[in-house]
């Protein structure tokens, strides 16, 4: 009997521009899905599409080898197969795979990554919310899926702005069965909230969520930035969060750890900061690594923003970060960017429990090694020994072979790899990445891509799954 893995997770095709309205109202939306299979056995991929309605809009299925990636750009889809709009979806497999849903709008300047989720739950949050931020530059957009059969299903936001205990704003809809609700924050209903904090949806059965964020200051697409990342479930939150990539002034790049205390009391909150820069300036007598803390009301939000960190972590730093909460279990999202004259980018990742879920396999179902996108492949090791790390690339690109390459990483250390300028893949280069420790040390991973040319960024974090026997 085969086993069926089912990944559901909002997906957003804005060929239309009617739903992100006034937000992102020019250009072109497109996506591309990434999987991979997990296993050593070739299997059957199957993506289904579902309308505002919930009823079935489409179909694609493919086939895909053992370990092997397989890429479905949206918009190649036959019109005939799959008309133009926006559409929720359900990735389904006869073997194990992960998944991961790429945004770009090349026209309005933005571009992200986000994961799907195989663990849809009836309550989800999102540590990151803007309204009219730093005067109207930043907004959010919660998309939220129905993944269940009730049809239809009353779903609840409550948005709650940073320090608040209390929501701000509340609003309910019903959303039908497989389909999706686009909560645009923006709306003049939610102007009790802002300019930033957090947010909750609830209902009587399963949802998934993401979380699409549009910095458009209006002076043209290289100032514009978007940001994506996947709603949260419970199974996410803990005391101790591990951030495999965090940034202060690295070639313009700086990070926020935005924190959600889901605790009925407050709770100290301390992140420590792990230098991965072999050529860091500045260090002086301080080497690190550099702690900071703050207190987070029960219920509410905080930040540790880098630039403001004062405890002397370095301008130039990039590398790693843990957080710990002392009494309450906690959420984090973080959020970089850059705003450079050249072109303004960002992206945002969740953070990961440190706990049993990080393994010793990661799958990355999309690197980059081309003229346009390039990848940055980031490792931290989790593991109390020195980590050896075999790589094996797995090619989607006509005429470009698969490669291998095996590194160490030292215990507790992070270590990065840019594809760009290591000789392993041949330039021209996409597909997928599996990573593995063959001496069983954890590893956590985060992919970061960026396109120069358009101004432009992505990143996520890889999938961990359980290593096959030998």
């Amino acid at each position: 009997m085969k086993r069926k893995v089912i990944f559901l997770f909002v997906l957003i095709l804005i060929l239309s521009l009617l739903v992100l309205s006034p937000i992102s109202a020019q250009g072109t939306w497109t996506t591309g899905i990434d999987v991979q299979n997990t296993a050593n056995s070739a299997g059957t991929v199957s993506i289904i599409f579902y309308d505002s309605a919930g009823n079935n809009a489409g179909s694609v299925s493919d086939s895909i080898t053992a370990y092997g990636s397989l890429s479905v750009y949206v918009p190649s889809i036959p019109n005939n197969e799959l008309a133009p709009g926006d559409y929720a979806a359900v990735v389904s497999a006869d073997v194990p795979v992960a998944a991961t849903t790429s945004l770009q709008n090349y026209d309005l300047g933005g571009a992200d990554m986000y994961l799907g989720t195989a663990a849809p739950e009836n309550i989800l949050t999102f540590p990151l919310v803007y309204r009219n931020h730093t005067s109207g530059k930043w907004n959010s957009q919660l998309i939220v899926q129905n993944t269940s059969d009730v049809n239809p299903l009353s779903v609840t936001l409550k948005l709650y702005t940073t320090g608040s205990s209390t929501p701000n704003e509340t609003d309910t809809v019903s959303i039908p069965a497989k389909a999706s609700y686009n909560f645009n924050i923006s709306d003049a209903k939610y102007d009790q909230f802002g300019p930033f904090g957090s947010a909750t949806v609830e209902a009587s059965a399963p949802l998934a969520g993401v979380a699409m964020s549009i910095r458009n200051p209006g002076t043209g697409a290289k100032n514009v930035i978007e940001t994506s990342y996947r709603a949260f479930g419970s199974a996410q939150q803990g005391k101790e969060i591990v951030l495999p990539l965090v940034y202060k002034n690295y070639n313009t790049w700086t990070s926020g750890i935005n924190i959600v205390n889901t605790g009925s009391v407050s709770t100290t909150v301390t992140v420590e900061y792990t230098n991965a820069n072999p050529n860091l300036p500045n260090i002086g007598s301080n080497p690190g690594p550099w702690q900071d803390e703050i207190e987070i009301p029960a219920n509410a939000m905080g930040s540790f923003y880098t630039p403001s960190n004062a405890t002397g972590l370095p301008d130039g730093f990039y590398g790693s970060a843990s957080i710990v909460s002392d009494d309450q279990d906690i959420l984090v999202v973080v959020a970089s960017q850059r705003y450079p004259t050249s072109g303004a980018q960002g992206v945002a990742y969740e953070g990961s429990l440190d706990d049993a879920s990080i393994t010793a396999c990661v799958s990355a179902p999309v690197v980059h090694n081309r003229t346009s996108w390039k990848t940055g492949i980031n490792i931290l090791n989790m593991g109390a020994q020195t980590a050896t790390v075999k790589i094996d690339y797995i090619s989607s690109a006509a005429g470009i072979s698969n490669a291998t390459q095996t590194i160490s990483i030292g215990a507790g250390q992070p270590a990065s790899i840019y594809m760009p300028s290591d000789a392993t893949t041949a330039l021209g280069f996409y597909g997928a990445a599996d990573l593995k420790s063959t001496n069983g040390q954890p590893l956590l991973v985060n992919i970061a891509n960026t396109r120069a040319d358009r101004g432009v960024s992505s990143n996520y974090v890889g999938i961990n799954y359980t290593c096959p026997s030998p």
